[in-house]
């Protein structure tokens, strides 16, 4: 995807949304206030909070994206703003947003944002990120932006000449401006812009939400859709899980995907779900380097007498359309569930794999 393929409507600009339908600073006020009942203010949290309860504040609204209330709220926003700013009518949402506070003086405790792009950190030219400020955010208390050709023209001196950390946030901060925004708008970007803070020299707490979107085609890089992006209105799985049941993990390195993971972070990520499900796993299993037919996941479906297998991702599955539903039909068949660990998802039953098929629709 070159940068004449970006879409006009997400570079840099500033849109309006009914406040009164999508109260945010209500919502997290009300949030704060649930772990901090003496916070009365957003922008003067700093003042009635130590740098301790400031981090605690921080872990627990992060822990608030992932409840099913803010889901709903903000897959209603979305649909109330990102349709009619994309070509596609199919997009998906990223699954955890992020809430930061830009407390004053932040460098003082290390929290300043350094300028970068989120092409850098992995998302793809086709991501799109909407910026929604929870208080007004001006001056230095905002995020800092380029231009696109401006981040173009840094990207390239910055590679050509290998700057060092300190010469790319000086050469960012010349050529940046304010995002100065209202209660009520947020700022729509790409992944190419260059972007950061500075210190915060105001005497108010800036507080922000920053979420993606894909547009169904769109180039995503690392952030793969089904874990880092979800559907709108995709509900969690909430189905019980049995924790009698048998249970193994299953890495592999056989696809696209999984082939760059080691043996390490795949099974990290499959512990991590099965702590937050109570599962146990009876044994960790593998699949053999290079034999990219999935001999080994099939006798695990077939022939080893469980009830379930933990994979880290969809994305551990055959490459290859046909052996991948041969397998995931036989799971099906011989009753074992399959749990997919990054994109909190299983295959119990049929209509079960037309979600995976779905997700994998996107996959370039």
């Amino acid at each position: 995807m070159s940068l004449e393929d970006l879409n006009p409507n997400w570079d840099n600009n500033t849109i309006d949304y009914d406040l009164q339908e999508h109260n945010w600073p209500k919502f997290w006020l009300e949030i704060a206030q649930q772990k901090f009942p003496q916070i009365q203010s957003l922008e003067k949290v700093h003042q009635v909070l130590s740098a301790t309860e400031l981090s605690d504040l921080g872990a627990y609204l992060q822990s608030v994206c992932d409840n099913e209330e803010f889901i709903n709220r903000v897959d209603a926003y979305y649909n109330s703003v990102v349709p009619g700013l994309i070509d596609q009518e199919d997009w998906m949402i990223q699954r955890y947003f992020t809430v930061r506070m830009v407390i004053p003086n932040q460098q003082a405790t290390g929290r300043l944002l350094q300028f970068h792009k989120d092409e850098w950190t992995g998302n793809g030219l086709g991501i799109l990120t909407v910026w929604t400020p929870i208080t007004d955010c001006y001056e230095t208390n905002s995020m800092q932006i380029m231009s696109c050709d401006d981040s173009e023209r840094i990207t390239e001196q910055c590679y050509n000449e290998k700057w060092s950390y300190d010469r790319l946030q000086e050469e960012s901060a010349k050529h940046c401006f304010p995002v100065t925004l209202k209660q009520g708008q947020a700022h729509l970007f790409q992944q190419h812009h260059i972007h950061g803070n500075f210190n915060n020299e105001t005497d108010i707490t800036r507080w922000s939400m920053d979420g993606r979107i894909l547009p169904k085609g769109g180039e995503y890089y690392r952030k793969l859709p089904g874990g880092y992006f979800r559907f709108i209105g995709e509900k969690p799985d909430i189905r019980p899980i049995d924790s009698s049941k048998t249970y193994i993990s299953y890495a592999g390195w056989n696809n696209k995907w999984s082939g760059g993971i080691p043996l390490p972070m795949q099974r990290a990520t499959i512990n991590q779900y099965c702590t937050k499900y109570g599962i146990k796993i009876n044994d960790y299993q593998f699949e053999n380097e290079f034999l990219d037919w999935y001999p080994a996941l099939e006798k695990f479906i077939t022939g080893f007498n469980i009830d379930a297998i933990v994979l880290c991702s969809i994305y551990s599955l055959p490459d290859d359309p046909f052996r991948r539903n041969t397998l995931l039909n036989l799971a099906i068949q011989h009753n074992v569930e399959l749990h997919f660990a990054n994109e909190l998802c299983s295959i119990r039953q049929d209509q079960d794999i037309n979600h995976i098929e779905k997700i994998l629709g996107y996959k370039i």
